[in-house]
Formats: structure tokens, C-alpha cells, sequence
């Protein structure tokens, strides 16, 4: 015997859902913004795309807030799935953000060595080098490759770990396997969902910064419910 989780989500299921989703993405909004503005003070401009792409590391802890509108069915006696939903939540979130941590560091030194050699944050952290070539514009689109790539392992490792976790509890690691083999299996899907994540999220921050506050939580609304609609009509 089966029951069904919120086969059609309420009206107040929805809304608070939603809200939750609007006020994330002022949350992240908001800090960007902050960013851009001490960046912008320090003279440093050009690193704003850098923390830009960092962002999209959060979309799996923001994906959460979509769950409860995904229809599923359990075994009556399975009572797992919202314990192995915050194991992966958990997990998801330490690996991501010790990669957010990594990535800024990175890119602290990459802008300094190769972009900025003169730079507030150079002098900070006493970074030096003989390379005096700018490489703005090689900054620029290797951190638009990387929005797409982080876009891409958001997917993989954080956003789909925990809708097999909702939808088809495997445990922790088997999760993860299941995640890669759903990857590798629509390859293309994930390929073009990430793209559109990356210039979802990266281009309204830098061109038209009030756009993300629409194309940041509809990109994630189409994504996520695509995902889980095509695992579960082919989940074995």
C-alpha cells in the first residue's frame, strides 16, 4: 500500500513555498549587491563576476524550498526519506560551501596575479608577480565557463542527491551514484540546464541586476520540476 505526499499541493503549501523561494533570492541578491558595492569602493570591478559564479553554489540549499510542491509516493512504512533528505542536505551543504570558500581564494589570487598586480587585495595578502599582462577579458569568460560548470556539479552533486532522496530514498552514497547515472544518462538535459542557470544567474547580476530577482527563481522552478518529472517517470 502506498500513500501520497502532497499529490496536489495546496494553495497555502504553494504560497509559502514560493515566498520562501522570492525571499532567498533577495537574500542572495542583497549580497551581491553589498559585494558589488565594497568592490566597487576598493576598485575592484572586475572580481564581481568571480563572486557572481560563486553564487550559483547555493542553488541546491535553495532548491530545498521547492520540495514540498513535488508530488511522490512511499511505502506507508518507509518513514526514511526526510531523514535521508537532511543527511544529503547536510552533506550537500558543507561540500558546497568549503567549494565556495576554495573557488574565492582561487580566484582572490588568479585576479591578483593575472589581472590586477597593484590591486587593494594583492597588497592585502602581499601577493607578488612578474606577470604584468592583463588578462581581463581571459578573467571574464573563464569565470563564464566556470558559472556553467559550477551550474553543472550544483546539479549533480547537490540538486539531485536530494530529490532522489525525496523521491526514492537509496541511502547517502547510493543517492549520489544514482545522481551521476541520472547525469550521465541525460547528459545533454543537464548540459543545457546548467547553461541556462549560469546566464541566469551571471548576466542579470552584471548587466541587469533587478532581472535576477525574476530569472533566478524561475530558472530554478523549471529546472527542478523537469528533474524530478523525468526521474520519476524513469526511475526503475
Amino acid at each position: 500500500m502506498t500513500v501520497e505526499i502532497n499529490p496536489q499541493p495546496t494553495f497555502l503549501t504553494k504560497a509559502i513555498s514560493y515566498t520562501m523561494l522570492f525571499i532567498a533570492t533577495l537574500v542572495i541578491f542583497w549580497i551581491s549587491q553589498s559585494i558589488n558595492f565594497y568592490l566597487h569602493e576598493y576598485e575592484l570591478n572586475s572580481m564581481y563576476i568571480s563572486f557572481c559564479a560563486g553564487f550559483i553554489l547555493f542553488i541546491p540549499l535553495a532548491s530545498l524550498i521547492l520540495h514540498p510542491l513535488i508530488f511522490i509516493e512511499i511505502n506507508e512504512e518507509d518513514t526514511s526519506h526526510f531523514k535521508a533528505l537532511l543527511k544529503n542536505a547536510g552533506l550537500v551543504t558543507v561540500i558546497q560551501f568549503l567549494f565556495f570558500l576554495i573557488w574565492i581564494t582561487d580566484a582572490v589570487a588568479i585576479y591578483s596575479i593575472y589581472v590586477d598586480q597593484n590591486s587593494f587585495l594583492a597588497k592585502a595578502f602581499n601577493i607578488t608577480s612578474e606577470n604584468q599582462s592583463d588578462l581581463s577579458v581571459e578573467f571574464y569568460w573563464a569565470n563564464i565557463f566556470l558559472a556553467w560548470l559550477f551550474s553543472w556539479l550544483s546539479l549533480i552533486i547537490g540538486v539531485m542527491p536530494c530529490l532522489i532522496a525525496r523521491v526514492d530514498n537509496k541511502g547517502v552514497v547510493k543517492n549520489f551514484v544514482a545522481s551521476f547515472s541520472f547525469a550521465k544518462q541525460f547528459k545533454m538535459k543537464f548540459f543545457l540546464f546548467a547553461l541556462f542557470i549560469a546566464f541566469g544567474t551571471v548576466m542579470p547580476l552584471l548587466y541587469i541586476k533587478y532581472l535576477f530577482l525574476f530569472s533566478f527563481p524561475l530558472i530554478l522552478i523549471i529546472v527542478l520540476f523537469n528533474l524530478s518529472k523525468t526521474y520519476l517517470v524513469n526511475k526503475v
